[in-house]
């Protein structure tokens, strides 16, 4: 039980509790009709206890995350794929890339991406170099070209690709290092 001073008195100092025989000063007015000056204590709420354990249990959880991050073993990144792009499409779809990839860098005016995609033969060649492609493109349009036919023998292919409003041209392409490359001197 704790003593509840009515509101029409002085406030008692916090925790104060009236000694055994002790009374209301007289100047003081009577409590309001019903006022209870001795009410039991209000149970404790659990909310702290829960917040704690929330807090505690957060807090397991987190070391526990931190403790299997620290400890995991790093992914081994030198590991290999067992199959590369080149090995998941047909010699023609490979050939047809290349030839998409060609066709960009001839309108995009990119010898830097015109040059790997061309096999060595061509890149040796005296007249390969930045000034001649940008010579060529200048008499040259953007092309829009599509492949017709691939006939490919071994590392050697031979692709039929038509430029939009002419006949098409046999291309040469070998493979190197696994990759088809436009080879055409």
């Amino acid at each position: 039980m704790r003593f509840n001073p009515p509101p029409n008195w002085p406030p008692a100092p916090p925790g104060w509790t009236p000694p055994p025989g002790w009374q209301p000063d007289a100047s003081w007015p009577p409590p309001p009709p019903g006022w209870h000056l001795w009410v039991r204590d209000a149970p404790r709420r659990k909310a702290g206890l829960i917040i704690g354990a929330i807090s505690a249990t957060l807090l397991v959880a987190i070391g526990v995350l931190v403790a299997v991050v620290a400890t995991r073993r790093p992914p081994d990144i030198t590991a290999t794929p067992t199959t590369t792009a080149a090995e998941t499409l047909t010699d023609r779809e490979q050939i047809e890339a290349v030839v998409e990839r060609f066709q960009m860098a001839w309108n995009d005016i990119d010898f830097a991406a015109f040059a790997p995609i061309v096999c060595e033969k061509m890149r040796n060649a005296d007249e390969f170099n930045q000034d001649d492609f940008l010579e060529a493109r200048d008499v040259r349009e953007d092309m829009d070209v599509s492949v017709v036919a691939v006939e490919v023998d071994g590392d050697s292919a031979t692709a039929s690709v038509k430029q939009v409003g002419e006949d098409p041209n046999d291309i040469g392409f070998v493979r190197e290092d696994g990759e088809w490359k436009w080879c055409e001197i």
